[in-house]
């Protein structure tokens, strides 16, 4: 993807290219890639888009973190401890499914990044791209709230409107699940039920989350590409051994 502005924020997707093995592109330390290759491709990335940037240590939770400006250092808001600096252009991780940053009056701050391969990466921006937001959200994520965290987490810091990006994800024409499931999740999302192209039950992750955020008020653009029928994504389902592409947002 492009780079593209989401209200005056940069958003970047992490280039990746699955066609030369599994791993290549890859942006996450939790999936059997050499920690060293991942650690210089992070670096490369913060290098090409002029941020450090913070990552997170995902485990499908509704937690959701704001990130604020202390002694030139990236500081949770919750804790008031200042975030690691594991490597050249990265800080973190934060232990969350989801991140905030409060950007005002802060000169370069760090860009946020979401890895997924087939969860919905969902972006957000406000205050003119100064508050800004990334978030993974997965079924269990996006059922468990993880995204009105995100938004009520947003609106704590500014009134001003939202504006969100899902990127790619996997699709309800592909995202099938047990009967079982599909019934408990349109329990607690009505909407999300779906069929796969062959007819058996699934579940449209991004249709669920783009109503959602808009009944919050949010306006939301998607990327209609399907990590699991577009051969230039990681995919989860695809290859269980593959790596993790990462969304991107820079704050103003």
């Amino acid at each position: 993807m492009a780079m593209q502005f989401l209200a005056g924020a940069r958003v970047h997707l992490g280039e990746v290219d699955p066609s030369t093995g599994a791993l290549a592109g890859n942006v996450g330390l939790h999936v059997g890639d050499d920690p060293a290759l991942v650690r210089a491709r992070r670096e490369a990335m913060a290098r090409r888009l002029g941020r450090d940037i913070v990552w997170m240590n995902q485990t499908h939770s509704t937690r959701v973190e704001t990130i604020v400006h202390a002694d030139r250092v990236p500081m949770l808001a919750s804790a008031g401890t200042a975030l690691a600096r594991p490597a050249p252009g990265e800080w973190g991780p934060v232990e969350a499914d989801g991140v905030v940053i409060d950007a005002r009056g802060w000169r370069s701050a760090p860009a946020l990044a979401v890895q997924t391969a087939d969860c919905l990466p969902v972006v957000l921006s406000a205050a003119r791209g100064e508050v800004v937001a990334a978030v993974h959200a997965g079924r269990r994520g996006l059922l468990g709230g993880i995204l009105t965290a995100a938004v009520e987490q947003i609106r704590s810091l500014t009134d001003e409107a939202i504006l969100a990006l899902i990127g790619p994800a996997i699709c309800g024409r592909c995202y099938e699940v047990p009967e079982h499931m599909v019934s408990e999740s349109e329990a607690a999302m009505p909407g999300i039920r779906a069929r796969t192209s062959w007819g058996t039950p699934s579940l449209d992750l991004p249709a669920a989350a783009s109503t959602q955020l808009r009944e919050l008020g949010v306006r939301v653009l998607t990327d209609p590409r399907c990590t699991l029928e577009d051969s230039d994504l990681f995919s989860y389902r695809a290859d269980s051994g593959c790596g993790r592409q990462a969304l991107i947002i820079i704050p103003v």
